[in-house]
C-alpha cells in the first residue's frame, strides 16, 4: 500500500477514535498499532516494547515525576495564598488591584510548580470568591486567573519543556532560561491590560476601600521568601551550572519539602501520602501519553510524513513567515483538541525539520510553542484550565463566563507570539548568556 495512504488512514483512525471518546493515549497506541499492521504486518508489533523502552528510559523524564511531585507539595503549602496577598496589598489601590494579584499569583507560582492546571487552580480557589465578593465581573475574575495559570507552560520549571527538549533532542535547561524573558513579558502585559481595561470601565472592577499600610505591605513582603528561596534553588542551580535540569527537580522537591513541612507547617504523613499519589497518577499519565506519542510519531516518521511536510512548504512558493504561521496554526488547532504532552511529543517530531529546513533555532521554536500551547490550554473544547477554574469557581460562574473571560488574553498572547516571532533575539538572549 502506498505510504501516503496509509498515513491518511492511520491519522484518520486517531481522529476517529478522538471522536468516539477514546482516551488520548490509546487513541494514540492503536492508531500506531494500526499503522504498524498495514506497513509490516503482524511481526511488525513485535518493535512496539523496544520502541517505547527506547523512549522512556531517558534520564531527563525523571525531572518529570520530581517537577509535579514539588508542585503538589507547593500547592498543599499555603504559598499560593501568601503570594495572592502580597500581590493584593501592593496592586490595591489601582484599577483591577485583585486580578493583577491573581496574575502576579499565579506568575510566581508558575516558577515553582511547572504545571498550568497546579496554579490556576491554587490561586483560583481563593482569588476568585475574592474578586467576587468585591463586585468584579464574573469573566474579567475567572479569565484572568485560566490565562495566568497557563503561564506554567512557559515560565520554568515547565514540564512541556522538559518534554519538548526530549522529543527535540535540545537542553532542558536552556529552554528554561529561555522562556523567562517571554514568560515575564506575557505576564507584563495581562498585567497592563487588566489596568488599561477596568480604568476604562471601572464597574468591571469596583476600587478597593481597604486601607493597606505600608507596614502591612513590608510584612506580606517578608513573609514570601521561601518562594525566592525555592525559584532560586532550582533555576539559580540550573543557571549556574551547578546542576542539570533533572538535579534542579530534585533540590526543588527537597528544598519544598522542607519548606512546607517546617515553614508553613502544613506537611505531615496523610498530607505526603496524598501528594505521592496524585503525583503518581499525574506523572503516568503524562508518561503514558508520551510513550504512545512517540510510537505513534516513529510511524509517521517511518511513513516520511515530515518529509512531506517539507515539500509541501518548499514547493508551495510560500515566505518563510506565512510557512511559519501555518505551523503555529496547526499547533494551536491541534492544541484546542489535544493535551499538551500530546501535541509536543506528535508535533516536534513532525515539524522541527521543516522549521530547520526554514533557518529557525529548535531552542527558539521550543519557546514559541509553548506560547502557542499557551493559548491552546485555554480555548475550547479541550481547553484543561478554563475546566480547572469552573471547578473552583462559585457556582454562578459558568464557563461560558470563563470562556469570554480569556477571549482578551487569548488576543494578548497572539500579540506576544508576533513580538518574539519578529524578534528572536528575546528568547535567545539569556539561554546565549550561559554558553
Amino acid at each position: 500500500m502506498d505510504p501516503i495512504v496509509i498515513a491518511i488512514l492511520v491519522i484518520a483512525v486517531f481522529l476517529l477514535l478522538l471522536l468516539m471518546g477514546v482516551p488520548v493515549f490509546a487513541s494514540l497506541g492503536l492508531s500506531g498499532m494500526f499503522g504498524i499492521l498495514l506497513l509490516r504486518g503482524p511481526s511488525g508489533l513485535q518493535a512496539i516494547p523496544t520502541i517505547m523502552y527506547d523512549k522512556i528510559r531517558s534520564f531527563i523524564l525523571v525531572a518529570v515525576p520530581l517537577f509535579i511531585m514539588m508542585g503538589q507539595v507547593i500547592f498543599h503549602s499555603g504559598i499560593g495564598e501568601e503570594l495572592y496577598t502580597l500581590g493584593n496589598r501592593w496592586l490595591n489601590r489601582l484599577p483591577g488591584g485583585l486580578a493583577m494579584a491573581s496574575v502576579f499569583a499565579c506568575t510566581v507560582f508558575a516558577a515553582m510548580s511547572g504545571v498550568s492546571i497546579a496554579g490556576a487552580a491554587t490561586v483560583g480557589a481563593f482569588a476568585i470568591p475574592e474578586m467576587m465578593k468585591r463586585g468584579y465581573d464574573k469573566s474579567l475574575a475567572s479569565g484572568s486567573v485560566a490565562a495566568a495559570g497557563a503561564l506554567a507552560l512557559l515560565i520554568p520549571p515547565s514540564v512541556g519543556f522538559i518534554v519538548y527538549g526530549e522529543v527535540a533532542d535540545e537542553s532542558v535547561g536552556m529552554l528554561f532560561i529561555g522562556g523567562i524573558i517571554p514568560g515575564l513579558v506575557l505576564s507584563f502585559m495581562m498585567i497592563a491590560y487588566i489596568g488599561i481595561y477596568t480604568w476604562l470601565k471601572p464597574e468591571l472592577a469596583p476600587k478597593s476601600e481597604e486601607t493597606i499600610t505600608w507596614n502591612l505591605r513590608i510584612k506580606s513582603l517578608l513573609k514570601v521568601w521561601p518562594s525566592i528561596v525555592l525559584i532560586l534553588a532550582v533555576l539559580g542551580s540550573i543557571y549556574m551550572g551547578l546542576a542539570t535540569p533533572t538535579q534542579s527537580a530534585a533540590i526543588g522537591f527537597l528544598v519544598s519539602l522542607i519548606l512546607a513541612r517546617f515553614i508553613y507547617k502544613k506537611m505531615n504523613w496523610a498530607i505526603f501520602k496524598k501528594i505521592v499519589r496524585n503525583s503518581m497518577l499525574t506523572s503516568g499519565m503524562i508518561l503514558l501519553i508520551f510513550v504512545c506519542a512517540m510510537f505513534f510519531g516513529y510511524v509517521l516518521t517511518f511513513l516520511r510524513v515530515p518529509q512531506y511536510i517539507m515539500e509541501f512548504i518548499a514547493n508551495s512558493g510560500w515566505p518563510d513567515w506565512l510557512a511559519l504561521a501555518a505551523i503555529m496554526l496547526l499547533l494551536f488547532i491541534l492544541g484546542m483538541f489535544v493535551d499538551v504532552v500530546s501535541v509536543i511529543t506528535i508535533g516536534a517530531p513532525l515539524l522541527i525539520p521543516t522549521v530547520q529546513m526554514l533557518g529557525y533555532s529548535t531552542l527558539w521554536f521550543g519557546i514559541i510553542m509553548g506560547i502557542t500551547l499557551e493559548m491552546a490550554v485555554i480555548t475550547p473544547p479541550v481547553g484543561l484550565n478554563l475546566y480547572t477554574i469552573k471547578g473552583v469557581s462559585p457556582p454562578e460562574v459558568s464557563l461560558s463566563d470563563i470562556v469570554r473571560g480569556v477571549i482578551p488574553f487569548v488576543i494578548l498572547e497572539i500579540i506576544a507570539l508576533i513580538i518574539f516571532i519578529s524578534f528572536p533575539n528575546l528568547c535567545l538572549w539569556l539561554p546565549s548568556t550561559m554558553q
